[in-house]
């Protein structure tokens, strides 16, 4: 919900397609401000139930930005 700069945050679970060194498919990416990127990914102040409830969250406006300004591939699902 911030303004300003944002980065693209790759989802951290294995289902989306992360693994060791590799990162989960581009359509699981979230827009997050550097702030809220970083805690995503290094919080160890938050469980990480609250990190992907954060990331996921993120997650669905960023998708539903880019499905209503037609920017969401055509045939792509998540």
């Amino acid at each position: 919900g911030r303004g300003g700069p944002s980065q693209a945050a790759h989802s951290n679970k294995a289902e989306h397609g992360k693994g060791r060194s590799i990162k989960a498919s581009d359509i699981y990416t979230a827009a997050l401000c550097p702030r809220c990127h970083d805690t995503v990914d290094n919080s160890y102040t938050l469980t990480r139930e609250q990190r992907e409830a954060i990331w996921h969250a993120a997650w669905r406006n960023t998708r539903s930005i880019l499905v209503g300004q037609g920017l969401w591939p055509e045939g792509v699902t998540a």
